[in-house]
């Protein structure tokens, strides 16, 4: 499926939700804005780890949340987004499911950390494109937030 790059216009996602593989596709221009949306695809680095790439995207009117292989239909009850900072520059992700962590990650953002110390103009916007998984913790669940993406972003053909 093709997604949009969490933060680069001129960028797309080819990513595959059942080998969790991901493509980057350069654009010459920025992404046409009339084009369909299918969701938003990013990826971290784990510490002492690989690279998962990451996704959200609609399916029917269901909304799906990928890590790496793994994807969770975020309408199923009992699932839950953790997002936390447990020491300075490093940041855990957790998928939760009826109370059991079915997944984590632990990345570290030092260089986003210090750039939003330094720059005087960091906000939420420039927040919520830097970490990608502290914004799916706070909105993949929110009902406003899931309405507009049943109305707005297209379906992936399944």
């Amino acid at each position: 499926m093709l997604l949009n790059h969490w933060t680069h216009e001129r960028k797309q996602i080819e990513f595959n939700s059942e080998t969790g593989l991901a493509k980057t596709i350069n654009l010459n221009n920025a992404k046409n804005a009339d084009k369909p949306c299918f969701g938003f695809a990013h990826s971290e680095k784990k510490i002492f780890g690989s690279r998962i790439n990451f996704a959200i995207y609609r399916e029917n009117d269901n909304i799906i949340f990928s890590a790496g292989n793994k994807n969770w239909n975020t309408s199923d009850s009992g699932i839950e987004f953790k997002h936390s900072q447990p020491f300075p520059f490093i940041s855990k992700f957790q998928v939760i499911e009826n109370g059991v962590c079915t997944f984590s990650i632990l990345y570290s953002h030092i260089a986003r950390a210090l750039y939003s110390i330094i720059d005087v103009t960091y906000d939420q916007i420039d927040r919520d494109a830097d970490f990608y998984l502290e914004f799916v913790s706070e909105n993949l669940l929110d009902k406003e937030w899931r309405a507009m993406v049943i109305e707005k972003w297209d379906s992936i053909a399944t």
